[in-house]
């Protein structure tokens, strides 16, 4: 390992703190002029302005940008141009400026507007089917505004160009590491800030935090007993993706830097308050897949660990948030509980409600769907009345009910292609295939986390697609360099 060093590791550079005091700090400023829109027009205005700036003078930090919003930004929503995401105006200004300098410069090695593999070809009849879901959903009646929004997600599967090109430079790429970091950190921070908060009742539901949580960062605070709440953001998608990445890495049979389970520590406290079933029962299946390609031995004891961590951390939280009178196993048996019976918990019992009307809708429209921007009536089990809604809260059946037979096939193609090249590169690695492994594992916690979420469609689990496959439509060549790069994250030259 020594060979691979150099005097200084990744992680400790003055530019990890900078983005941790930024990942707080666009938190705090979002929620103070939340209620100020020309200001948030502004902060965006100036920030495309900056990008435009950059792009012309060295695109790789203009593609930073992009990385830093996607990483620090949250939801994407923290700040708004009337009515637009900042993550949506960012991507938009910076893909024209990508075709643009593309097509003025066919010759160029790095602006190209393809990928000579078959995971760029195989986005094609996805592309073609999304148009057609579109037009349907126009034809349907439904709100242009809502169609765009479901396509918007899809849009960022631009994101595999830069990541495959621009990905050559080696401050670019430590600088996504550090994001990548930052983002496990910060999520762990601002998740217990956000449970302290309502623990010790300095906020409260309905309130000026709450609202600012529900409406801009496009969380949820669900009061579950006086000691708990569950902390969820739509964020947190990419969580379990990376605890699988980091127990894949921990597999290896060698001596671990001890940062790594500092930032399995740090994810873990996300999904403890997040909670959320279809992320664990993710986490967990992704955990078996991680078994190709390690010793049984090693494999088992690294997923031990991992889920005694996880239950851990669960009942320190409970036991520190209830003064020590609960371990947290009574919510643990309710959310678990639910899955059998749904009646006995709110949120399960409201999905299951779901069912009959997405059948419905299913059956009316099987080949080409509904199309985007779709919705849904149902009426509420407890208060009775009649709710429309967009949020379907089964992700296949909405992928179906939208997209069709023929649009879910082509989504769940490239999905499937994928995973193929991803064990192809696999195979063809006689040593250090842990990374790609992990890659693998968190595509199948994506995978499970679809069936009650929108993770396939969703704009961060389409984020983690694109630079998946940006890796693995990568020439075995850069392989080394991928090892010393992981080697050289966490550990330096030791000085004489």
């Amino acid at each position: 390992m020594e060979e691979r060093l150099s005097m200084h590791s990744i992680f400790k550079n003055w530019q990890t703190l900078l983005l941790l005091l930024i990942f707080g700090g666009v938190r705090l400023l979002s929620f103070y002029i939340a209620p100020h829109a020309i200001l948030q027009a502004i902060i965006v205005f100036v920030l495309v302005f900056v990008l435009g700036l950059t792009f012309f003078k060295n695109p790789n930090h203009a593609w930073m940008i992009i990385l830093g919003e996607l990483s620090l930004g949250g939801s994407g929503h923290l700040f708004e141009f009337f009515g637009l995401s900042i993550r949506t105006v960012l991507l938009i200004v910076f893909s024209f400026l990508w075709l643009g300098y593309s097509l003025s410069n066919p010759t160029s090695d790095t602006f190209k507007i393809y990928i000579s593999h078959r995971l760029y070809y195989v986005l094609l009849p996805l592309t073609v089917m999304l148009i057609i879901a579109s037009g349907v959903g126009i034809f349907n009646g439904h709100s242009t505004a809502s169609v765009i929004q479901d396509l918007i997600p899809f849009v960022f599967f631009v994101l595999l160009l830069p990541a495959f090109h621009l990905f050559r430079d080696e401050k670019t790429l430590h600088y996504f590491i550090r994001l990548i970091i930052v983002f496990l950190i910060g999520s762990a921070l601002f998740s217990l800030f956000t449970f302290v908060l309502f623990v010790t009742k300095q906020a409260e539901i309905h309130g000026v935090f709450y609202t600012w949580f529900r409406d801009i960062a496009m969380g949820k605070i669900t009061y579950v007993t006086d000691f708990f709440y569950r902390i969820v953001l739509p964020e947190h998608l990419l969580i379990p993706p990376l605890l699988l990445i980091i127990c894949a890495l921990l597999m290896r049979n060698e001596k671990h830097n001890r940062m790594w389970r500092f930032l399995f520590f740090s994810g873990t406290i996300v999904l403890a308050l997040n909670f959320s079933r279809a992320y664990l029962l993710g986490f967990i299946v992704g955990l078996l897949f991680l078994k190709y390609k390690h010793l049984l031995r090693r494999w088992f004891i690294v997923s031990l660990w991992s889920i005694a961590m996880m239950i851990l951390i669960f009942m320190s939280i409970n036991i520190a948030s209830s003064m020590g009178k609960s371990l947290g196993l009574e919510i643990a048996g309710v959310r678990i509980g639910s899955m059998v019976l749904p009646e006995t918990e709110i949120s399960t019992n409201t999905r299951t409600v779901l069912l009959s009307p997405i059948f419905a809708m299913i059956k009316a429209h099987p080949i080409i769907g509904s199309g985007l921007g779709a919705t849904l009536t149902y009426i509420n089990p407890y208060t009775y009345a009649q709710i429309t809604t967009r949020h379907f809260d089964w992700g296949y059946l909405e992928m179906l009910a939208e997209l069709g037979l023929f649009g879910s096939l082509a989504l769940l193609l490239v999905v499937i292609v994928l995973i193929h090249e991803l064990i192809k590169k696999i195979r063809s690695i006689s040593d250090y295939h842990d990374f790609y492994i992990g890659l693998l594992g968190g595509i199948i916690a994506l995978l499970i986390t679809n069936i009650t979420a929108p993770a396939l469609y969703h704009v961060l689990g389409i984020f983690y697609l694109a630079f998946v496959m940006a890796f693995v439509g990568k020439p075995i060549t850069i392989f080394d360099e991928v090892v010393t790069t992981l080697y050289r994250i966490f550990n330096k030259l030791k000085t004489q």
